[in-house]
């Protein structure tokens, strides 16, 4: 089974996550996405290991994020590489003009709500793929995008509260999340269901953490 996002279509429908400081760079990424499935680097402080990373640590993140893509991107002979760029990382905007700059297929974003991306990625090819946890946000995002941009998203990544990422789940109501996380993703493939229709486009959804 394929996983088709836009023109882009990966053998496996899997992608890998985006683990910061060190984890997911161009050797993970490059080799998922060599055998067939999507390779995604993280923006997450990529350049820790640049020589100047303490004194110019934004300059060596994008010359380290840029790097990476274009290494993750020979690896995999053109495979699919995306990055993954949380909303609350300072700089948000520098690091998705570097993602394109650089050639990566997409972008996962989360830890927030994308509502700029669009304005960012304009006039670009690259694919844009919101990371959401409940109907809710799910609406908000592509009912903003379609408003302001006249753009829907690429794809949805749904993810519950056992991910490791930055979702708002809160701790005194954890376990109650999780037990009945399952009808925020009927919820979710609903909207998205009704989203389609209503703008006539295909929106692919990929469960993530927590989640399967």
């Amino acid at each position: 089974m394929e996983l088709k996002i836009g023109n882009l279509i990966a053998k496996l429908p899997i992608i890998q996550g985006g683990m910061g400081v060190g984890v997911s760079l161009s050797s993970l990424a490059g080799n998922v996405a060599k055998h067939g499935a999507i390779g995604v680097i993280s923006a997450a402080h990529p350049g820790y290991l640049e020589e100047d990373f303490e004194k110019n640590t934004l300059q060596a993140n994008i010359r380290a994020l840029k790097k990476h893509v274009i290494k993750a991107k020979e690896i995999s002979n053109n495979g699919i590489i995306g990055v993954n760029i949380m909303v609350a990382m300072k700089n948000y905007k520098e690091l998705v003009k570097s993602s394109i700059e650089s050639g990566a297929d997409l972008i996962i974003s989360g830890a927030g709500l994308p509502l700029k991306l669009p304005e960012y990625t304009k006039n670009s090819e690259i694919k844009i793929l919101p990371i959401v946890s409940s109907s809710k946000a799910t609406k908000l995002i592509l009912s903003y995008w379609k408003k302001h941009y006249n753009k829907i998203a690429d794809g949805i990544i749904i993810e519950g509260p056992e991910a490791g990422g930055h979702l708002g789940f809160k701790a005194d109501s954890i376990e109650s999340d999780i037990n009945k996380f399952e009808n925020n993703v009927k919820d979710i493939l609903e909207t998205v269901k009704n989203l389609e229709i209503e703008y006539g486009q295909k929106i692919p959804v990929i469960v993530a953490g927590g989640v399967f």
